[in-house]
């Protein structure tokens, strides 16, 4: 008796410095000089919301979490915890002298660097520069060139943390940099640049300090002119001819700019009054996940005080769905990616209780494991109506970790059935999506393995057993070997899911040489591919003459109907860790299914901070679909502010949104196709539309939100649900630019009730 309730005062203690850490967060004044540590900071909640707090689950949770987190050694993992590295570097430089100590200087300012101290770091590479001057060494040249290269990267950081932090606006950090959005505060790119133009004399095909250089003169409005020729990035390319409107980020003014690093997102529905709110992670061990609900009149409120969830910590990406049926959307927390065996950190999946509440159930429901993954898909694999999870999780060769395929007993728990189904597979999975390719109404799986052939595994199911099988190499969707997201999509409404793709640079080549590679237009391997099917069980990649022939670095992503013209769009974010990639992320337009138009600078997309998971929904409910994304890189210092981008495009084309109601299927009605028949400008066309969250680091709302073009009635719209029998409901002379519900088994569709309304920007409380 004495053991557990010692036991229980300790998870009580625990649960109370937790709640004392995070308030103490949020009370202590933001320090964003470029001297700081730079610690995401939070935007606090009205002072008369009281904190809820977590329950015994979740408590429970929350101190495993904590637990594999400290037994995480720091000097095996490259992309986190570079403050405890400093200081331990620190140490042991106090008894050392000469070359090591030196060596050790340049591990300690780098890593200081990297956790965001950056004046410290500057500091100690003027001494380093100082003492290998002083040395007497045969040719200090390309010493001393990496030094410079590496105290070059420190000053443009601190020209970010002294302007686009400190000093943030909305046109921050996007390219071609606006007036409003240049360095008030100059030293940072003015030091840049005197570095930059000493490196490139003696190593004038450095392209990463050639991108770099570009984009320091930018931010001082000195580019194109004082980029010397031989250098400089053409200014045409900034201009291409795009009729597309300006999007501008509004996160700011809504408070829901939460400033940290990589992370994941979930733009729904969660407390089930018709609005999309927005849940947001970022992969720091002791950064909270973020609740803002929509107030219904255009703005947000921090509610995650309220939720129970204060405490709950990490996660570089997040996966919405309603699990167990009961109207209510849950989501599920990724951990340990890009740790490899230091990444024992378990995920979670947190139950939404209906009252405004979230408990964590990773035990109770047997999802529980400690292997490192980002990637996720919820589907219905067997269409018993009861939502299953796939995870791919991260291997290495020297330690191979198998994929976990679980299956929902439909009573709140899952069974593990990787084995049975055919799914043991290990890699270096960075991304799976989820989709029906030869149309047999089962979900087949999509997987991206960084460094190694990609794999599509066919949903084999029949008379009950669930199974899948390795698509043949004939299909030809192997390709390219260093990628990273991917989705579904039927990008040119032709009936049949396309899969997307797109490259990484791995370490390889830098996202800065990629960039500079594409608008020199030399072939390079890292495009992303578009492979087309083909209807007969092949693809083809048709993605170069689709347009898509730059190489990307991308991470996070997602797709939707920005113009509202039924065919799909996609946003790309680009996170390479390399504090030289600051690249822009980019938006291509699908101009009626036969090219992609980059529309990246005339619309405002340029963001060149590091990019993650992306969601696309109507989040103002006004019939245009805006983007919310996470930005911040992977380094413990590489913070950055969140980006809401407000749709300009207003109802230019006609829409329709449809919620879907499953009865027979899955609650959520995830894998059901929607099909649309519509006549514009006097010629018949079909749309179609999957229901899901979209690319695989990514969070769409479920909320069907489609575009119609100019027609002004949708002729007949059918709605296959995922079922064994694909059961179709359909619907004849359906009203456009309304808001609808379609229950599964009924003959009428429901009209909803939810007025438009307009963002309500206020004067940001932390800038």
């Amino acid at each position: 008796m004495p053991n557990k309730i010692f036991n229980t005062l300790n998870k009580y203690l625990f649960l109370l410095l937790n709640i004392i850490l995070y308030w103490g967060c949020q009370n202590q004044e933001p320090k964003l000089d470029s001297s700081s540590h730079n610690e995401p900071e939070y935007s606090d909640e009205p002072s008369n919301v009281p904190i809820k707090s977590p329950d015994s689950a979740t408590v429970d949770m929350i101190q495993r979490v904590q637990k594999q987190v400290a037994k995480i050694d720091p000097n095996k993992i490259t992309y986190y915890l570079n403050d405890t590295r400093a200081q331990n570097i620190s140490k042991k430089m106090k008894s050392q002298t000469g070359i090591t100590l030196v060596n050790s200087e340049l591990q300690y300012a780098k890593e200081l660097l990297n956790a965001g101290k950056t004046e410290k770091s500057i500091k100690t590479y003027q001494s380093i520069l100082a003492k290998i001057e002083d040395m007497r060494i045969n040719d200090p040249k390309e010493i001393l060139l990496a030094i410079k290269r590496n105290l070059a990267v420190a000053y443009m950081r601190k020209a970010e943390q002294d302007n686009c932090l400190a000093n943030h606006t909305a046109e921050s950090c996007i390219i071609p940099i606006s007036k409003n959005g240049q360095h008030q505060l100059k030293e940072g790119a003015t030091k840049t640049i005197a570095l930059l133009n000493e490196i490139l004399q003696i190593n004038p095909n450095d392209q990463e300090c050639q991108y770099l250089l570009n984009v320091a003169h930018m931010t001082l409005g000195q580019y194109p002119d004082k980029v010397p020729e031989r250098y400089r990035i053409p200014p045409e390319y900034f201009h291409k001819n795009a009729d597309f409107p300006m999007f501008k980020d509004i996160a700011m003014g809504l408070g829901v700019d939460m400033k940290a690093l990589s992370g994941g997102t979930c733009i729904d529905d969660f407390n089930n009054d018709g609005y999309l709110d927005i849940i947001a992670s970022s992969w720091g061990f002791d950064h909270q996940i973020r609740y803002y609900e929509n107030d219904k009149n255009g703005g947000f409120i921090d509610k995650t005080n309220s939720t129970g969830l204060v405490g709950v910590t990490g996660g570089l990406n997040l996966r919405h769905a309603d699990y167990n049926n009961d109207g209510q959307l849950d989501f599920l927390i990724l951990r340990g990616a890009w740790f490899f065996e230091q990444g024992k950190i378990p995920n979670s999946l947190i139950k939404n209780n209906g009252d405004g509440t979230f408990t964590d159930v990773s035990i109770e429901s047997g999802i529980y494991s400690e292997a490192p993954t980002q990637t996720a898909v919820w589907a219905d694999f067997n269409l018993d109506g009861w939502l299953d999870l796939f995870l791919a999780n991260e291997s290495k060769p020297s330690k191979k970790v198998s994929c976990e395929l679980l299956m929902n007993q439909k009573n709140g728990t899952f069974v593990n059935q990787t084995q049975a189904a055919g799914l043991n597979i290990s890699g270096f999975f960075k991304g799976v999506s989820c989709g029906d390719v030869n149309n047999d109404g089962y979900p087949d799986l999509y997987i991206s393995n960084l460094g190694d052939y990609n794999q599509l595994h066919l949903n084999n199911t029949k008379s009950g057993i669930l199974g899948f099988v390795l698509g043949p190499p004939d299909l030809g969707v192997s390709e390219p070997q260093v990628s990273f997201p991917t989705w579904m999509f039927d990008y040119n409404n032709d009936g049949y899911e396309d899969i997307f793709v797109s490259g990484y640079s791995y370490g390889k080549t830098s996202a800065a040489e990629m960039m500079l590679d594409g608008i020199a237009q030399t072939s390079h391997p890292m495009t992303p591919y578009l492979y087309r099917n083909n209807g007969n069980g092949t693809f083809t990649n048709v993605a170069s003459q689709m347009g898509l022939n730059e190489p990307i670095a991308t991470m996070g992503c997602n797709f939707g109907d920005l113009d509202n013209d039924g065919f799909l769009d996609f946003y790309l974010a680009t996170g390479e860790p390399n504090l030289f990639s600051i690249v822009p992320n980019r938006m291509y337009r699908n101009v009626s299914g036969n090219n992609f138009q980059d529309v990246t600078y005339q619309s405002g997309f340029g963001h060149i901070q590091k990019g993650h998971a992306v969601g696309f929904g109507d989040l103002d409910m006004d019939g245009d679909q805006d983007i919310y994304a996470v930005m911040g890189g992977a380094f413990e210092g590489d913070v950055f502010q969140n980006i809401l981008y407000e749709n300009p495009v207003g109802n230019a084309n006609n829409w329709i949104s449809i919620q879907l109601v499953g009865t027979k299927s899955n609650r959520s009605a995830i894998g059901a196709r929607i099909i649309l028949i519509i006549n514009e400008n006097g010629k018949p066309r079909r749309i179609f539309h999957t229901v899901g969250t979209g690319a695989s680091f990514g969070g769409n709302s479920l909320l069907a939100e489609i575009g119609v073009g100019k027609a002004s009635i949708i002729e007949k719209l059918s709605v296959i649900w995922p079922t064994p029998g694909m059961t179709t409901s359909n619907f004849k002379n359906v009203l456009v630019n309304k808001k609808m519900r379609i229950t599964e088994g009924e003959s009428e569709m429901e009209i909803l009730n939810i007025p438009a309304t307009s963002f309500s920007l206020k004067a940001h409380q932390h800038h």
